[in-house]
C-alpha cells in the first residue's frame, strides 16, 4: 500500500504552472499544442498519488491497446475480406474537450465497485473524487506573460492526472457507443490507444462509424476520420498494410522525420551510444514483418553511418542485439535494485574509469549530461527566472563583512524574509522589554519579552550576528550562491560552502567526507565571492554561545 503521507504531504517549494506551446509540425498548418509545465506545482504530488490509485481502474477493456507490439501482434491475426477497409479515427484536442462533471461521476462508481481499493489506499470513493476534482478545478490554473489563467474546460495536458481521466472517459465512450457490442458496425477490429483508433470495418460503413461517434457528446467530442491508401494505413509507429487476405507490418516514420539521432562524436558514454542502436534493432524485431525485416535493417545502418557511428562498431552491435534479444536478458542483467546504483556526471575517460572499478565492488553507475546546447537554445518551455527558482544556496551578508551561508527549499528571497522577521520579532521584544509598546495588529503580545528574544536568536544565526553589530536591516543584503533542487544534495552543498568560507554559521551542517576538500579547494567551486573573505568574519572569530 502506498503510504499517502508521502505523497499527500503539505507542499511548500513549488512553482507556478507554466504554459508553452508545442508545434505540431506533421499537420497542415502547423497547429500548435497547449502543454501546462506543472511538475512542480501545488498539486503534482497529489496528482501522482490519484493517478496511481486510479490506473488500476482502465485497461480492461477488449479494444485496449497497450503498445504497438501487442497491436501488432493482434492484427496479424485477423483475416481480411475484400469489402473490408482499414479506417483510424482520432478525437480532436481530447484533454481540452473532456467533460469533467460526467467523468467525475464515473470515476465514483467505478471506485464504489472496485474490491481492491482498500489495498492502494485508505480514502474513500468520495473523498478521491473530490480530490480529483479539486486538481482538474481548483488546481487547473497556469502562469503566462506576467498573469495567471485558469483553464475553464477539460483537464490540463502536461498533469500526470489527465491522461488517466482521458482513459477513463474513452472507456465510457465506448460503453455508450457499443452498448450491445460491435455487431451493429460489422466491425472486425477496433482498437484504441488514448484518443486513436484503429478499426476494420466492412466499405460503406465507415462513414457511418464517424457519425455516430461524434452523435455521442455533441459539441464537445469530434472525431476525425483516415481511410486507408493504397492498401496502407499508419498508426502508433507501425505502417499498416494490407496484402490479400492478411496485414502486414513496418516501422513507420513521418514525414517530418530528420533521421538525426544523438551523434557518436558526441560527449556521450558509449553504452548511450550503443542503447541507440539495440534499441533501433529492437524495435525491427518487434515490429516489423519478416519479409521487411531485413529492409529495416539496411535503414539502421544507414541512419548510423549519417549520425557518424564507425560501420564496424554499429554491424558488430547489431549482430549481437540480433543473437541475443530483449527476452533473453540473464536474470543479473534483469535485476534493476536502486540500491545498488549510483548516478554521477559523465566525463570522457573519468567516467568509464570509475564504471570498471564499481562493478568490481558489485554496484552500477549511470551517468547523467550537464547543461548543454539544447538547453540553451531550446525557447518552447517558459524559462524560471533564477531567483525565482525554489531550492538554493544563499548568503546573507552584513556591511561589516559578516556572512551567514545557509540552504532553502524556498526562493531565496522568502528566506531572506524569514530572517528579517525573526529580527523583527526580536526588535519588538526589546522595545517591550525597555517598556516601550510598539504598533502591532490584533492583540497585544502577553509572552515573557526575554522569551521570545531568545527563540528569535535560537532561530536564525543572522539575528544573533546583527544584534550584536548593532547595524539596521537595511544594511543586509541576500545573495543565491547555488541552484539545487534537491534537498540531500542541498544539505551536501550548503556544507561544502559552509567549510570553505569564512562565514557567521554556528555549525557546519552535515557530515562529509574530508576526501572533498581537496577537490573543492582545487576548483574554489564553493567560494563565496560576494563578500571580503578576510579572517575577521570567520566562523571560528564568532564562537557560538547557544544551540545552532
Amino acid at each position: 500500500m502506498i503510504n499517502i503521507t508521502k505523497w499527500l504531504r503539505y507542499t511548500t517549494n513549488f512553482a507556478s504552472p507554466e504554459l508553452f506551446c508545442l508545434p505540431k509540425i506533421h499537420k497542415e498548418d502547423v497547429p500548435l499544442r497547449p502543454v501546462i509545465a506543472s511538475g512542480q506545482c501545488v498539486t503534482s504530488y497529489l496528482c501522482s498519488y490519484l493517478a496511481t490509485i486510479l490506473k488500476p481502474l482502465t485497461g480492461h477493456r477488449r479494444s485496449h491497446t497497450e503498445n504497438s507490439l501487442s497491436f501488432a501482434t493482434e492484427i496479424k491475426q485477423i483475416e481480411l475480406q475484400d469489402s473490408d477497409i482499414l479506417v483510424s479515427y482520432d478525437v480532436t484536442d481530447l484533454f481540452t474537450s473532456i467533460p469533467l462533471d460526467l467523468t467525475y461521476q464515473i470515476i465514483s462508481e467505478l471506485l464504489s465497485n472496485d474490491v481492491s481499493l482498500n489495498e492502494r489506499t485508505k480514502l474513500n470513493p468520495y473523498h478521491i473524487t473530490k480530490l480529483v476534482k479539486f486538481c482538474m478545478e481548483d488546481g487547473n490554473y497556469f502562469h503566462w506573460k506576467g498573469s495567471f489563467y485558469s483553464q475553464k474546460r477539460g483537464a490540463p495536458m502536461g498533469s500526470s492526472l489527465s491522461p488517466i481521466i482521458a482513459e477513463i472517459f474513452m472507456e465510457h465512450l465506448e460503453e455508450v457507443a457499443f452498448p450491445t457490442g460491435f455487431q451493429n458496425f460489422h466491425l472486425k477490429a477496433f482498437k484504441r490507444y488514448v484518443d486513436d483508433v484503429f478499426a476494420i470495418v466492412e466499405e460503406g460503413k465507415d462513414r457511418d462509424l464517424l457519425e455516430h461517434l461524434n452523435s455521442l457528446f455533441l459539441g464537445k467530442i469530434l472525431f476525425t476520420m483516415e481511410k486507408e491508401t493504397g492498401g496502407q494505413l499508419p498508426f502508433f509507429d507501425l505502417l499498416v498494410m494490407r496484402e490479400e487476405n492478411r496485414m502486414t507490418t513496418k516501422v513507420y516514420r513521418k514525414p517530418t522525420h530528420s533521421g538525426r539521432y544523438l551523434n557518436f562524436l558526441s560527449n556521450h558514454p558509449l553504452n548511450v551510444k550503443v542503447g541507440i542502436i539495440t534499441g533501433m534493432v529492437d524495435r525491427a524485431v518487434n515490429l516489423c514483418s519478416r519479409e521487411y525485416f531485413n529492409e529495416e535493417l539496411e535503414h539502421i545502418r544507414r541512419t548510423l553511418q549519417q549520425n557518424d557511428f564507425p560501420k564496424r562498431l554499429a554491424d558488430t552491435y547489431i549482430d549481437r542485439r540480433l543473437n541475443n534479444p530483449r527476452g533473453n536478458l540473464t536474470a543479473s542483467e534483469q535485476r534493476n535494485d536502486p540500491n545498488d546504483a549510483m548516478v554521477l556526471p559523465y566525463f570522457p575517460g573519468i567516467g568509464e574509469a570509475i564504471r570498471k572499478e564499481s562493478r568490481k565492488l558489485g554496484f552500477k553507475v549511470f551517468f547523467k549530461n550537464f547543461t548543454n546546447l539544447r538547453s540553451f537554445l531550446r525557447s518552447d518551455k517558459v524559462k524560471i527566472s533564477p531567483e525565482n527558482k525554489p531550492g538554493a544556496i544563499y548568503s546573507v551578508n552584513c556591511s561589516c563583512g559578516a556572512s551567514y551561508i545557509g540552504e532553502t527549499g524556498h526562493t531565496v528571497a522568502h528566506r531572506f524574509q524569514q530572517h528579517i522577521a525573526a529580527l523583527k520579532r526580536y526588535r519588538n521584544a526589546e522595545k517591550r522589554q525597555r517598556g516601550e509598546l510598539p504598533k502591532r495588529r490584533g492583540r497585544p503580545q502577553t509572552r515573557d519579552p526575554a522569551k521570545i528574544m531568545e527563540e528569535s536568536i535560537n532561530a536564525s544565526a543572522v539575528v544573533q550576528h546583527v544584534v550584536s553589530c548593532c547595524n539596521p536591516l537595511d544594511q543586509l543584503t541576500a545573495t543565491r550562491l547555488h541552484y539545487e533542487p534537491n534537498f540531500s544534495l542541498r544539505k551536501i552543498k550548503e556544507a561544502m560552502y559552509i567549510r570553505h568560507n569564512n562565514c557567521i554559521n554556528r555549525d557546519e551542517g552535515v557530515g562529509v567526507s574530508d576526501i572533498w576538500s581537496t577537490v573543492v579547494n582545487a576548483t574554489q567551486c564553493c567560494k563565496d565571492h560576494s563578500v571580503d573573505q578576510s579572517p575577521s568574519t570567520s566562523r571560528r572569530n564568532n564562537p557560538p554561545d547557544d544551540v545552532s
